[in-house]
């Protein structure tokens, strides 16, 4: 009898604890601060449920952004993590936080169970309470141009969504391969890595390279979040831009300026930076060039000598140009490893199909300027109105600067001079014979015939200096007589005249005949020229004298 009392009290005992063991558990996370994703429904899984997915629903019916649910486990302690949507997305929990439990890699909540409990309301991801967070609003973006494999869809994947394979697509609106999302995240860091077709294949990150961290043994981008960011256009499994080999090519072979010892490459891509991306013609055969790795953009750039010391002069509206803010340069998209033609200096074109170039003097009388000056420079559409880099120079100081430009015969050239670089630059009203106004500047005009030099003129004036611009050739006069002239041209001097030049007002010579050291008595026969304003320039002992005349028949 007593044998079967003992075993009748432990059996009692025995369901005693059985049905003690059977508690009803309260789940409950807050998904306000969670932003990475959309998802439809929040669930806990763990060990008491065999990680299901799907069959411990929990809901939010006063819709204030905290998930809970009820459920009989019977077991003494589980491990748990809240899931999105079955396991489309996943806590990612920090090991060694007091929350949790590693086991064989992975870590999850951790709770003992000793009767009928609600747990402490939880943020995702995290072991305590929500607290204020500020979203921070980050822009992936993933350069695939470069990614050797055919897929449908790019995704980035990371901590802050559990890794999940299709929680966030990118998109690539102008079809540039360039793929992009936009996702708001509370962390503080994170870690991820772009993927394909849901995890179809990922990046193969290299351990230590710059953006990456290694964690368990997995290589990951990592990204620290003090507020909004934008990441630039990385490529894919690369810390930096996607780049190309592109080989520029230059023939000098026309060149007709000063000597250069270089010549250089400077583009939007290097800051313009002067001598950073030297070329070399190492067969000597006038062609220059250099490859350079660049990352797929457009460029703007042109080919410059000794850093700066020389630059092409490119033509507005040309087939290789682009003009922005007033500086016209060569344009290039970049879309893959490009070999550019060779082309000719100042051209988009080969040599052997450029213009004709010719040598073009100008000359100013800078005894019209009333202000003070160190330099004195022309500037024009034919070197991007650069300011002082074509200075001009009076050897024999006699207030009269020159300098002699090559250019492109055929070209129609806008120009003016001015002192200091901009500091100063000739003032027109419009409508003077020798100007133009074009998007209301008004400028100095010729059209390049082919080897020239233009008459003398005064500054901010299409004639010569008179008496009273200047005070060097007070003892000097020129007198043109009669003006206008039916054909026979009369003029004298107190000086005596050596030669005389007749000049239209482009610039173009039209007759010279030479006298000898008369003072007067001088006559030329002009009765092939046609109605219309000239210039009459002679030479003195003390130097050029210059005046207008017209013809009328």
């Amino acid at each position: 009898m007593k044998k079967l009392y003992t075993l009748l009290v432990f059996g009692l005992a025995s369901v005693a604890a059985f049905a003690q063991s059977k508690q009803n558990v309260t789940f409950k996370v807050d998904m306000n601060n969670y932003s990475a994703t959309s998802y439809s429904a929040v669930y806990v899984n763990g060990t008491y449920n065999s990680w299901c997915g799907t069959c411990n629903p929990l809901t939010d019916s006063d819709q204030d952004g905290v998930w809970e649910g009820t459920f009989e486990i019977t077991a003494d302690s589980i491990e748990y993590k809240f899931t999105l949507d079955g396991w489309n997305g996943q806590e990612n929990l920090s090991a060694g936080t007091s929350c949790t439990k590693t086991t064989s890699g992975f870590t999850n909540r951790f709770v003992k169970l000793n009767g009928d409990v609600t747990l402490d309301k939880v943020c995702w991801n995290s072991c305590d309470a929500c607290a204020q967070v500020t979203k921070k609003t980050v822009v992936f973006n993933v350069n695939m141009k470069q990614y050797g494999k055919s897929y449908s869809k790019v995704y980035v994947s990371g901590s802050f969504n559990g890794w999940s394979g299709n929680a966030n697509e990118m998109t690539d609106a102008d079809g540039d391969k360039i793929y992009s999302d936009t996702v708001e995240l509370t962390e503080d860091s994170i870690e991820y890595k772009f993927q394909v077709d849901g995890w179809a294949d990922d990046e193969k990150l290299t351990d230590g390279s710059s953006c990456t961290k290694t964690t368990s043994g997995f290589t990951n981008r990592f990204a620290k979040l003090t507020g909004n960011k934008v990441f630039g256009n990385v490529c894919w499994a690369s810390c930096s831009e996607c780049t190309n080999d592109v080989t520029f090519k230059v023939d000098m072979n026309k060149y007709a300026g000063a000597s250069f010892t270089g010549v250089y490459v400077n583009g939007s891509f290097n800051g313009w930076c002067g001598s950073c991306n030297p070329m070399t013609d190492d067969d000597k055969d006038g062609v220059w060039e250099v490859k350079l790795p660049l990352p797929q953009d457009s460029i703007e750039f042109k080919y410059t000598l000794d850093g700066w010391n020389g630059q092409e002069s490119l033509q507005e509206g040309s087939s290789c140009t682009k003009t922005t803010s007033g500086f016209t340069n060569r344009f290039l998209k970049i879309t893959g490893a490009t070999v550019l033609d060779v082309v000719c200096w100042e051209s988009c074109v080969t040599c052997a199909n450029t213009k004709e170039k010719a040598n073009v003097t100008f000359q100013v009388d800078i005894r019209g300027f009333a202000g003070t000056f160190a330099t004195v420079n022309l500037n024009g559409t034919f070197n991007g109105w650069c300011g002082s880099c074509i200075g001009m120079t009076d050897d024999n100081k006699d207030s009269i600067y020159t300098v002699t430009v090559p250019l492109f015969v055929g070209d129609t050239i806008e120009y003016k001079y001015t002192a200091d670089g901009w500091a100063n630059d000739e003032k027109f009203v419009g409508g003077e014979p020798c100007t133009k106004t074009t998007g209301g500047f008004t400028n100095r005009y010729n059209v390049v015939t082919g080897d020239t030099t233009y008459p003398v003129v005064c500054w901010a004036k299409c004639t010569t200096c008179q008496t009273n611009d200047a005070t060097a050739f007070e003892t000097s006069s020129l007198n043109v007589y009669p003006n206008p002239t039916e054909g026979v041209l009369y003029f004298n001097s107190n000086t005596n005249i050596t030669e005389a030049q007749v000049f239209d007002l482009s610039g173009k010579l039209l007759l010279s005949e030479r006298f000898s050291n008369n003072t007067s008595n001088n006559q030329l026969n002009l009765t092939g020229f046609q109605n219309g304003l000239y210039i009459l320039s002679v030479q003195t002992a003390n130097g050029t004298l210059n005046k207008q005349f017209s013809v009328n028949k």
